[in-house]
């Protein structure tokens, strides 16, 4: 009897120095401080894959990547190789009579090193397919009817495509 109130004793002692001892400590956090990205800085992109108008829809998200880190005062805020996000505005597959295909593909945002949405304006790619109506028309009224089924080319903007777009509006940042 005595062994089990000497051990319910050191018990509850124990237990008690314990939870005084967590409640005492200091817990330390890493010092963050807040940059502000100013409003129209530029952020230099790259597309991450082939942009063809054969095989996009309008709506469709597009990837495209940072190609350098950005700064503001000597702080990281965009690392490269962040992921920057793109929307396709307008796309035509090529058709026939020679018409040709068009892309148009806007960037939206690009994610800073806290993890933020940066609102980007101002990127925005644009490409037509090689027009051949004159020759689908020409060959077709003077050789054969065939050739009116002739198509144009679809756009196509090759991986690795460098665009700048901009920082829409101030944003606040947090880094190390």
């Amino acid at each position: 009897m005595i062994q089990n109130i000497y051990n319910s004793r050191l018990i509850r002692t124990t237990c008690f120095l314990m939870i005084v001892s967590i409640l005492t400590m200091s817990f330390s956090t890493k010092g963050y401080q807040e940059v502000t990205l100013s409003s129209g800085t530029i952020i230099p992109l790259e597309n991450a894959n082939e942009i063809n108008s054969a095989t996009l829809t309008a709506g469709q998200t597009l990837d495209f990547f940072v190609r350098q880190d950005i700064k503001v005062e000597g702080q990281t805020v965009v690392k490269r190789g962040a992921l920057a996000r793109g929307q396709v505005l307008r796309v035509q597959r090529a058709k026939g009579l020679g018409k040709e295909g068009f892309v148009e593909v806007e960037i939206r945002s690009v994610e800073a090193v806290d993890g933020s949405e940066i609102l980007l304006t101002g990127g925005r790619l644009t490409e037509e397919g090689d027009d051949r109506q004159v020759a689908a028309i020409a060959l077709g009224v003077l050789v054969c009817i065939l050739f009116l089924t002739m198509k144009g080319k679809n756009a196509v903007i090759p991986k690795g495509y460098a665009v700048d777009a901009r920082v829409a509006n101030d944003i606040q940042i947090a880094v190390q």
